[in-house]
């Protein structure tokens, strides 16, 4: 499937979120990093518009290196100890999207992204909400992510059965979609509610922020696109937080000294 007009759309959204959330002149080149870069396509997109940006990723670069289009601007997130290849204070901006809820490791990885942020600078963050409806997004199981972490295995066996299939998973038999299904959830996708992930972020950076209506603004899926039709954006955004997509913020703040 080509995202090419999705990876675009976030592009614009992260590059306006740069200038009116984190509040980012373009007197100097701002340094980006993606935090769960992938093959790097929204590295290259960012370079594009003009940022200095890099990439990491729990994959090893050699597994994905043939499809980066900027194999040398993604890095390989180390595992023992886990730390982001990156120098301390390296960047004014972190951001991902569609990762936390893959991220198992909360306490480590926040401890990071704080760590290579200059002082100032911004985390942006745009994941599925725990509650988010009809299904989970990933292997199209209705309400996994409300059971989460203890889904039964039974669930996964009924909806194999009567509900749609992962486009990976179609060509597998029942057995093995549920298989599939159940090593995903137990393996590949952590759910936090919105009050976890706001006591992690004020452990690591004091503070924590949803700026939900920006995002009903600005953001390019069907969800905030209809919510822009309607009155009470920041009604829509509370809703789409919880129950379709949610955009997190987290600022490092200078040493008073340098404030």
């Amino acid at each position: 499937m080509d995202h090419s007009e999705d990876i675009a759309a976030t592009a614009y959204f992260f590059d306006r979120a740069i200038s009116e959330i984190a509040g980012l002149e373009r007197s100097v080149r701002i340094r980006v990093l993606d935090f769960g870069c992938g093959s790097g396509q929204l590295v290259e997109r960012m370079n594009e518009l003009g940022y200095d940006a890099y990439g990491c990723d729990i994959v090893a670069a050699a597994e994905w290196q043939s499809a980066a289009p900027v194999p040398q601007r993604c890095k390989q997130i180390g595992s023992d100890p886990y730390r982001l290849p990156f120098d301390d204070e390296s960047f004014h901006v972190v951001l991902s999207t569609s990762v936390l809820e893959h991220a198992r490791n909360p306490d480590e990885y926040l401890k990071e992204i704080f760590r290579v942020l200059k002082p100032g600078g911004t985390a942006m963050h745009l994941l599925p909400g725990k509650w988010y409806l009809p299904y989970e997004p990933h292997i199209l199981v209705p309400f996994a992510n409300y059971f989460y972490p203890n889904c039964p295995t039974w669930w996964f066996a009924l909806w194999a059965l009567l509900g749609p299939s992962h486009p990976e998973h179609k060509a597998l038999r029942w057995r093995e979609r549920v298989k599939a299904c159940r090593d995903f959830y137990d393996n590949g996708v952590i759910y936090l509610s919105t009050r976890r992930h706001e006591r992690l972020s004020q452990a690591v950076f004091g503070n924590c922020e949803w700026p939900m209506t920006f995002y009903i603004t600005h953001a390019h899926g069907a969800f905030a696109r209809l919510c822009r039709k309607l009155p009470l954006r920041k009604f829509w955004g509370v809703l789409s937080r919880e129950f379709r997509m949610a955009f997190l913020v987290q600022r490092k703040q200078p040493a008073p000294e340098m404030r």
